[in-house]
């Protein structure tokens, strides 16, 4: 397929600010793409090369691409760095430079999409001697080989920023209207997805084997699976009446949730819960996990904490040292870490997904052998709530977030929010509604001494029916003098000059800047009142900035179906 037309595509797509029409747009498209090109055409329109886990990083800072935008134009560096301060994004600057190159340029023909894949695999894979040199003189052939538009599109995709407003949801609604005629099927599409988060995977079967190919997709030891995720509730009697009779309470820690993979070659994998692969960042924990597992191929569950000497508990904030390029192995001897394993997806080839809480705790237990830094998790099997409500009590003695309640014939259910756990935290005793995990959409500029830079984010819940990010709370309590003067340096990678497609806000709250919805915040509330002023129609009450979530991507946000049911709506 000639790339022009899946640029003419990104254009009305970079236009469009609603998201029916993004689907829209996108599923008529899918219906002309040639069956052998959708996988490549799914990851580009989400400005990736291969599925996310897979960690594939370009390596071109925003100078190379300048300069590979300077050679492949005629033009002197300086003056398309004149032109990169004007218009403050590399794609634009690419499309302005490119479209006043010299006649005496002789096109070279034309891009097709397959090429421009491929050669963007090539500059991924470069490395060693040279490889700078490589990875520019590969974008230059790219560059001449498109129009000023599509120049725009693989110098954001180069760079990561594409920011058309399309989520991983509408690439999959599009592809059920697309393939199976009905947005309703996007609900098969998604549950494939949560086991195989890999959307060139899922465009790929659907084209070629319909329905019927998805339901054969099952766990797959060294790609990730999305994790399960747990309900909350207002009041103690509402768990009992969800969870009647023995269940399983756990430990809730303050720390990284990970996905351990073994396969039969004895590699570890290490996943986040976005999916990132944080294998390197961890070396001590795959030796841990080498020597304490006995199973020789697994994917396992547990939540890594860091501890001090004496194996306390440390915060949150001192755990994301960890998470680091360099100097790891400084911080292996700064910052040792434990891991609290509660669950198991996949043992010695049979997976366990489908099977009962209680028998994927017991097979964990058998392949576990405890050790200072690999345990299982705090855990009491019970149905007498005061002995539940006295374990609870201990972990927030000992300094834990609270506990997971967890029904004992539950399956695993990937991806998704649903009421086989239910999270029960100190927050809730105290009478504060909870933390919310919120995604930034806008930010004002601030006046008095937060001139000069942000005095208030917009923040959003996600809306998972919808595929869209409906607005919650104005936040500027808890942002430090500090992180305010951080912030716009912070964001510019996600600032956008239209509102994003997928953001719902209403006139009165519209922000001074728009970001595409990346960045998550963690944020602590009294209580969720009735707005006029919010999309969702409701907003929390004195929120307060906690942390920032870097282990969350956007749409593992706080959805506006648990906002609707904390206020009882």
């Amino acid at each position: 397929m000639d790339f022009q037309k899946l640029v003419d595509v990104y254009e009305e797509l970079e236009q469009t600010s609603s998201g029916n029409a993004l689907r829209e747009i996108l599923s008529t498209f899918f219906k002309t793409v040639p069956k052998e090109d959708i996988a490549m055409i799914s990851y580009l329109t989400l400005g990736q090369i291969t599925s996310e886990y897979e960690s594939v990083v370009l390596g071109m800072a925003e100078k190379m691409v300048l300069k590979a935008i300077a050679s492949a134009s005629g033009n002197d560096i300086a003056k398309v760095q004149k032109i990169m301060q004007e218009t403050g994004d590399v794609g634009l600057t690419a499309e302005k430079v490119l479209q006043k190159k010299p006649r005496t340029l002789v096109p070279v023909g034309k891009l097709t999409v397959q090429e421009l894949f491929d050669t963007l695999q090539k500059i991924a894979d470069a490395s060693g001697t040279g490889s700078q040199d490589r990875k520019t003189n590969l974008l230059v052939s790219l560059l001449q080989k498109s129009s000023p538009q599509g120049a725009k599109y693989i110098s954001r995709i180069v760079l990561g920023t594409l920011r058309m407003g399309v989520g991983d949801m509408t690439v999959l609604d599009a592809l059920a209207i697309a393939f199976t005629g009905e947005k309703k099927n996007k609900e098969y599409l998604e549950k494939a997805y949560n086991i195989c988060p890999d959307v060139g995977v899922i465009a790929e079967t659907i084209a070629h084997k319909g329905l019927k190919g998805l339901e054969k997709i099952d766990v797959h030891v060294g790609r990730p699976i999305k994790m399960m995720l747990a309900q909350r509730v207002k009041s103690w009697e509402e768990i009992q009446k969800k969870m009647p009779g023995k269940v399983a309470a756990e430990g809730k820690y303050d720390g990284e949730r990970v996905q351990a993979h073994r396969d039969k070659k004895g590699r570890i994998s290490l996943f986040s819960r976005r999916l990132e692969n944080i294998t390197d960042q961890f070396p001590d924990l795959v030796e841990y996990l080498q020597k304490q597992i006995t199973a020789k191929e697994y994917v396992i569950e547990g939540e890594v904490i860091a501890v001090d000497e004496k194996g306390k508990l440390l915060p949150f904030q001192t755990l994301m040292q960890r998470r680091r390029k360099y100097d790891v192995e400084e911080y292996v001897q700064k910052i040792p870490v434990q891991i609290k394993l509660f669950d198991l997806l996949f043992v010695n080839g049979e997976s366990y997904i489908h099977e009962p809480y209680e028998k994927r705790i017991a097979q964990l237990a058998n392949i576990v052998k405890k050790s200072k830094h690999v345990v299982l998790a705090d855990q009491l099997i019970s149905d007498d709530h005061t002995e539940i409500n006295r374990f609870f009590q201990n972990m927030v003695k000992e300094g834990d977030e609270g506990i997971m309640i967890k029904n004992l014939e539950g399956e695993y259910q990937a991806g998704t929010r649903g009421w086989n756990w239910i999270k029960w935290k100190k927050e809730y005793v105290k009478e504060m509604v909870d933390t919310f995990d919120l995604v930034v959409v806008g930010a004002f500029h601030g006046r008095g001494r937060r001139s000069g830079t942000y005095g208030a984010l917009l923040c959003a819940a996600y809306n998972k029916k919808k595929d869209q990010f409906e607005t919650v709370c104005k936040l500027g309590t808890g942002l430090t003098d500090e992180m305010l003067t951080e912030l716009p340096k912070m964001l510019a990678k996600y600032k956008v000059n239209t509102k994003p497609a997928r953001v719902m806000v209403k006139k009165e709250m519209e922000p001074d800047v728009w970001f595409d919805p990346k960045v998550v915040v963690e944020v602590l509330a009294a209580e969720i009142t009735k707005s006029p002023f919010h999309a969702l129609g409701l907003a929390l009450r004195f929120p307060r900035f906690i942390r920032y979530r870097e282990d969350k991507n956007a749409e593992q946000a706080t959805t506006t179906k648990e906002i609707q049911e904390m206020a009882g709506k």
